[in-house]
C-alpha cells in the first residue's frame, strides 16, 4: 500500500526502576498515566523525566503516526521501551515497538504490535528478524468482535490504537484463540477502558484457555469484567445477517487451548499460532511470497511444531482448506460435472489475477463451488504476515512437513516429557526438541498437566529414548512430574534407553536433583549432563539444550544401528552417497561462529569455491553440528584455513568428545576477529 505522506510526533520519557523490579506489571500503569499523547495537528517533540529510584534506567518513547492512503485513514502507535523481556541475570533490553492498523475487508480490522528486533530468548525467535503479535477487530450488525490481546509488551500501545480505531461502547464480544499469563496485563487493561455499559464482556474461548483465565485473573475481577464461554467441537457465534463465526479446536501439548476461527463473509480464516512467522518487516502482507518468507515459515515450524508432528495433523485434517480461486479438481468427474469444472477452472483464473480487495473477493468466490471445504481468502496468523498470494504453497509446505516428522517418528522417536509453571521449562523443552529434531530424529512432545498416566505410559513404551522436565514449585516437582516419573520407573524397558534430565527454578531447583537421584539410582544411563535453568534461559543455555538434544538423538541412533548390526548381516556396502562424499578434496579448515554469549567451531573439510564474481564459498554443515544454529541467514563466521604440518593439534582439540556448552577451542591460541568470531593463531588465512 502506498503511503502519500505522514504525520509523526514524539513524546518521551526516561524512569528509573528499582533492580529485579517488573517493570511491564509494577511501573507501566503508573507510569503511563502521567503520560498524555500530544496533539496530531502539529509536528512536536517533547521529553518528560520521572524519578523513581534505583540504578536501571527505564525508557518509554510514544510515536503516533497517521498515514493516508487511497482515501482511508490507517493510525499507528509506536513505542520504544526497556524492559525486562526474557532475558535473565537482572539484564534489559531496549526495544523498538510499533503497532499498524491494517483495514483487511471494509469491517475487519488488524492490530499488528511490530518489533524488528528478538523479543525473548525462546528458540523460536533464533533467526533475529522481529516478530509482530496480531489481534482482530471484526465489525457485524451485532457489534464489535474483538480477536485476541496481545503479549504485555504491546498492552499500551494496543488500548490506546483501539480506542481512536473504534467506539468502545459497541463491542460485544472477544474471541481467544490461544492465552497466556503473559498477555493478563493486556486484558486487564481492556476490562479497565471498556465502559460499564459494556460489562461484562463476553469471552469465547476453549476449556484450557478458560481454566488459565481462572487462574491468571482475581475471581472478583473475572466475573465482574469478563462472561467466559466455553467452545465445543463444531460450535459456531451468529453475528448477524446470516454471517457466522465457525470455531476449530486446534489442540497440541504446546498450546492445549489452540482454536481457530472462521469467518465465512470475508473468508478470512484466523489461526492463532498456526501458520505464524517471527519476522517483521515493512510489509503486512506476504508480499515477495515464499521466497521472502519461506524460510521464516519453516523454521517457526521446526520449532515449535515438528516436535508434535501426530498432533499438528490432527489440527490439520480439522482444517479442509482450499484457497481462493484455486483451481478445480478433475477427479470422478463426468459429463457435465467436467464442463462445470473447466468453468470454474476459466472463472478462478480471470478473478485470482485481478487481486480484488478481500471483501469483493470473498462475495465473488461463493459462486465457485466448494462443498464442505472452507474457502480461504487469507489466512490471520498470530504472528508474521497476514497469508494471501501464497495459501496454497503454505498449505501444501504444512502437510509435507508433517509427513516428513512422522516418517522420522517411524524410525526412531525420542520422548519429551515435561511441565513447566511459568514458560521457561517450556523453552528448555523446545531447544533441546529443535536439536533432536536437527539430527533427523523423531520428537513427540508430552505436557503432562495435559496428559494421563496412560498417555505417559504410552509414549515411554513407544519411545527409543526421553528428556524429563520439571520446574521446583515451593522445594517439589509439581504433581504431573510426579506421577510422570512414577510411570517411567514403573517401566521395565525404560531403563534400557538413553534419556535426559531438565528444569528450571529460581532458588535451589530440588525438583532436578531428585529427578536425577531416583533414575540414577534406577539404573538409567544418562545421554548429557543434567540441565539446570536458573530463572529465566539464555542464548547460551538455549544453545546448550540444543545440542543436548542432539547429543540423545545421536546416543539413539547409535542404539539402533547396535541393535540393527546385532540382527542384521555382518557386512555391510557403503551407499553411493558415502562414497561420492569420500572422494571429495578440499582445504582442512575450522570453520568458527558467535551469536551473542554462545559460540561453536567444528572442522570443515568440504570446502569449496562457489563463485567467482562476487566472490563466494560453499562450507558444508550438518544439521546435527552445534554451529549449525550459528551460520543461518545473517550470521557471521570466521573460516580458519589450516596450513600443512600444523593441523594436528587444532585436529585432536576438536574431534574430542565435547559436553554440552563446553568451548570448543580448549588451550588453542586464538585471536578475535572485527565480527566477534574466533581466528586460530596457526591458520595460513
Amino acid at each position: 500500500m502506498a503511503i502519500l505522506h505522514h504525520l509523526t510526533v514524539f513524546q518521551t520519557s526516561h524512569v528509573h526502576t528499582h533492580p529485579g523490579t517488573n517493570t511491564c506489571n509494577a511501573l507501566f500503569p503508573p507510569i503511563l498515566n502521567r503520560l498524555q499523547p500530544r496533539s496530531l495537528s502539529t509536528s512536536s517533540l517533547c521529553c518528560q523525566t520521572v524519578s523513581i529510584g534505583g540504578d536501571h534506567p527505564f525508557s518509554v518513547h510514544t510515536v503516533y503516526r497517521r498515514h493516508f492512503s487511497r482515501g482511508s485513514t490507517i493510525q499507528l502507535c509506536c513505542s520504544t521501551l526497556q524492559t525486562d523481556i526474557g532475558l535473565s541475570g537482572g539484564q534489559s533490553s531496549l526495544q523498538d515497538v510499533e503497532l499498524r492498523a491494517v483495514q483487511l475487508a471494509e469491517d475487519i480490522l488488524s492490530l499488528r504490535c511490530c518489533s524488528r528486533e528478538r523479543l525473548k530468548f525462546e528458540i523460536e525467535y533464533s533467526l533475529k528478524r522481529g516478530t509482530t503479535d496480531n489481534s482482530y477487530v471484526i465489525k457485524t450488525e451485532e457489534g464489535i468482535i474483538l480477536m485476541d490481546v496481545p503479549d504485555q509488551l504491546f498492552s499500551r500501545a494496543y488500548i490506546q490504537t483501539l480506542a481512536s480505531s473504534i467506539d468502545l461502547r459497541n463491542i460485544k464480544s472477544l474471541i481467544i484463540g490461544h492465552f497466556s499469563p503473559k498477555r493478563t496485563e493486556s486484558l486487564t487493561a481492556l476490562g479497565d477502558a471498556l465502559p460499564n455499559e459494556v460489562l461484562p464482556l463476553k469471552v469465547y474461548c476453549s476449556n484450557p484457555a478458560a481454566q488459565q483465565l481462572r487462574a491468571s485473573l482475581p475471581t472478583s475481577l473475572l466475573e465482574k469484567t469478563f462472561s467466559v464461554n466455553i467452545i465445543r467441537p463444531r460450535d459456531s457465534l451468529e453475528l448477524g445477517g446470516g454471517r457466522k463465526l465457525q470455531f476449530i479446536l486446534t489442540p497440541t501439548p504446546r498450546w492445549p487451548d489452540g482454536m481457530c476461527s472462521y469467518d465465512s463473509a470475508s473468508q478470512l480464516l484466523f489461526t492463532n499460532k498456526l501458520f505464524s512467522a517471527h519476522v517483521c518487516d515493512n510489509n503486512d502482507f506476504d508480499a515477495g511470497g515464499w521466497d521472502s518468507y519461506g524460510q521464516d515459515w519453516q523454521f517457526y515450524y521446526d520449532c515449535m511444531l515438528a516436535p508434535v508432528a501426530k498432533q499438528a495433523e490432527a489440527a490439520l485434517e480439522k482444517l479442509p482448506l482450499v484457497p481462493q480461486f484455486s483451481k478445480p479438481s478433475y477427479s470422478g468427474k463426468k459429463g457435465v460435472e467436467v464442463i462445470k469444472a473447466d468453468l470454474r477452472y476459466i472463472f478462478s483464473s480471470l478473478l485470482s489475477e485481478l487481486n480484488l480487495p478481500i471483501s469483493k473477493a470473498a462475495t465473488l468466490s461463493k459462486i465457485l463451488e466448494s462443498g464442505s471445504l472452507l474457502v480461504v481468502s487469507a489466512v490471520c496468523p498470530i504472528h508474521g504476515p497476514i497469508v494471501r498470494s501464497t495459501v496454497t504453497e503454505l498449505l501444501h509446505k504444512y502437510g509435507v512437513w508433517t509427513q516428513e516428522k512422522l516418517k522420522q517418528n517411524e524410525a526412531a522417536v525420542v520422548a519429551v516429557i515435561y511441565a513447566s509453571a511459568y514458560g521457561n521449562t517450556a523453552a528448555l523443552a523446545q531447544a533441546i526438541s529443535r536439536g533432536i529434531s536437527k539430527a533427523s530424529v523423531g520428537v513427540e512432545s508430552l505436557n503432562t498437566e495435559q496428559s494421563t498416566s496412560e498417555e505417559v505410559g504410552d509414549l515411554v513404551q513407544r519411545c527409543d529414548g526421553f528428556v524429563i522436565g520439571s520446574p521446583t514449585l515451593a522445594g517439589h516437582m509439581p504433581t504431573p512430574i510426579q506421577n510422570a516419573l512414577g510411570v517411567i520407573l514403573k517401566n521395565i524397558d525404560a531403563k534400557g534407553k538413553p534419556c535426559g534430565i531438565f528444569g528450571s527454578f529460581g532458588w535451589s531447583g530440588e525438583a532436578v536433583d531428585e529427578i536425577e537421584q531416583r533414575l540414577k539410582s534406577a539404573g538409567f544411563t544418562f545421554a548429557f549432563s543434567t540441565i539446570r535453568c536458573k530463572f529465566k534461559p539464555t542464548e547460551s543455555m538455549l544453545q546448550t539444550c540444543e545440542e543436548s538434544g542432539t547429543d540423545l538423538a545421536q546416543a539413539v541412533k547409535r542404539a539402533k544401528l547396535k541393535e540393527k548390526k546385532r540382527t542384521a548381516p555382518q557386512s555391510v556396502v557403503a551407499s553411493s552417497v558415502e562414497q561420492a562424499v569420500g572422494r571429495v578434496v578440499g582445504s582442512l579448515c575450522v570453520l568458527s561462529a558467535k551469536s551473542g554469549d554462545a559460540e561453536s567451531a567444528m572442522l570443515a573439510s568440504w570446502v569449496s569455491q562457489a563463485s567467482f564474481v562476487p566472490p563466494g564459498l560453499t562450507i558444508a554443515v550438518a544439521k546435527d553440528r552445534a554451529v549449525e544454529s550459528l551460520v543461518l541467514p545473517g550470521g557471521r563466521f570466521v573460516l580458519n584455513v589450516l596450513g600443512e604440518g600444523k593441523t594436528a593439534p587444532v585436529v585432536k582439540q576438536l574431534l574430542k568428545a565435547f559436553k554440552p556448552g563446553e568451548s570448543r577451542f580448549g588451550e588453542l591460541q586464538t585471536i578475535e576477529a572485527d565480527n566477534g568470531g574466533r581466528i586460530i593463531a596457526d591458520a595460513v588465512c
